[in-house]
């Protein structure tokens, strides 16, 4: 009885301080991020309020639900067609800028620390992307034009499934290990194959019956019941259930697109508050378990000595400039190219790259502890440094302008 009391004394604390942080946050116009992991740091490896061992024995139920949340929220919110035709910039951005982070950082890891390509490059690919929330706050207080403010939004929002997907396929091949590259490349196939193919499945016959029941009350819950449904599903198959999520959420968000293109007898009008309720709802939970889980992170932190500090500066280091010369190519010939100080210096991370970077004490992997130290380095200097980088780049750039245009005047 006394663990159960523990155990739900723990959780409630969390979420006491994922609200004071929230507050904080808005008071001091600090990403929630910062403010949530600083909390979490304080009172747990700090002030040592928090049993260790009953948060790492928690993590393994907390991270994949968070996981699953995240992955439901960035299918239903994202526009396939709209990636593709409307912004092709900004999925070529995305794309070239994430496997450029990611390998860059990944070889970093590697030749620093000795570890195997796959470990490097999975803890590299859960680093790589950009969250949509340091988008909004750098160009809340930094005028950019609104192509580009447009850009950086479909960049960020493409940029959470490539990490989610990308990590956890990473994981996947490196939890097959002891057998031939040939079966391991079947079994990977395989899993990828079973989450795309059940999430696909599920999420049509989801449709209809969103449909049916589209009158009815509490069809959210139902819904949230559905999605880990799929997930619990998927993993018992033998399948990704992230991705299974993220296929079945993606069905149900681009709904237009799947009852127009399968001729389907819905009507998309009635089901289009329905989605509006659906995403309404998730999003405000997902943002909840967010903050839970940012504070989480910070209370398990272990400082691992000044190498890891120092080689998660310098991975931050390496973040910025591959995604600086990024933003440099992909602005190239474009009227983006005079926010490159805004665009180019955005590298912040959120609740997929946080909860991506608790994956190797989930799953038990080598030199767990210390991955997960570098990887709160991280995303702690990057959050900072996305919004103070832009806001002197732009300044130095505007003053740069002034002298140019003032000595052009004179002359």
């Amino acid at each position: 009885m006394n663990e159960v009391l523990l155990v739900f004394s723990t959780f409630a604390a969390i979420m006491a301080l994922g609200f004071i942080g929230d507050a904080l946050s808005r008071k001091t116009l600090l990403p929630s991020v910062i403010m949530l992991m600083v909390l979490g740091i304080v009172f747990g490896p700090l002030l040592n309020l928090f049993q260790y061992d009953v948060l790492i024995g928690a993590l393994p139920y907390i991270a994949p639900l968070t996981i699953a949340f995240i992955s439901f929220e960035a299918s239903m919110s994202m526009d396939v067609y709209s990636v593709i035709k409307q912004s092709r910039r900004a999925a070529v951005l995305s794309v070239f800028g994430f496997f450029f982070s990611m390998i860059a950082v990944g070889s970093l890891l590697h030749f620093a620390l000795g570890v195997r390509w796959a470990y490097a490059l999975l803890m590299a690919s859960a680093w790589s992307g950009m969250n949509t929330a340091i988008v909004k706050a750098v160009c809340k207080y930094i005028k950019v034009q609104e192509e580009t403010y447009q850009t950086l939004t479909m960049v960020s929002l493409v940029d959470d499934p490539l990490v989610l997907i990308t990590t956890l396929t990473i994981l996947s091949y490196i939890r097959l290990g002891g057998i031939s590259s040939q079966e391991i490349l079947i079994k990977l196939s395989s899993n990828i194959f079973i989450a795309i193919f059940l999430g696909a499945i599920l999420g049509l016959a989801w449709l209809n019956v969103l449909y049916i029941a589209r009158k009815g009350e509490y069809t959210y819950t139902f819904t949230l019941a559905a999605s880990l449904f799929v997930y619990s599903l998927t993993e018992i198959l033998g399948g990704a259930g992230v991705i299974a999520v993220f296929i079945f959420g993606l069905m149900i968000g681009n709904y237009k697109s799947v009852v127009n293109a399968l001729n389907l007898k819905i009507s998309t009008d009635e089901l289009s508050s329905l989605k509006i309720s659906i995403e309404k709802f998730h999003s405000e939970l997902t943002f909840m378990l967010s903050s839970f889980f940012f504070t989480f992170i910070g209370l398990i932190y272990v400082f691992t000595g000044f190498f890891a500090l120092l080689l998660g500066l310098a991975c931050s280091i390496l973040l910025h400039v591959t995604k600086y010369i990024t933003a440099k190519i992909g602005t190239f010939r474009s009227p983006m190219s005079e926010d490159l100080p805004v665009m180019g210096f955005i590298v912040g991370q959120g609740a997929a790259s946080a909860a991506m970077s608790t994956l190797p004490i989930v799953y038990n992997l080598p030199d767990a502890v210390i991955f997960t130290s570098i990887a709160l380095n991280i995303i702690l200097i990057n959050n900072i440094t996305s919004i103070t980088l832009p806001y002197i780049a732009t300044k130095l750039a505007t003053k740069k302008r002034t002298r140019k245009t003032t000595s052009t005047l004179k002359f």
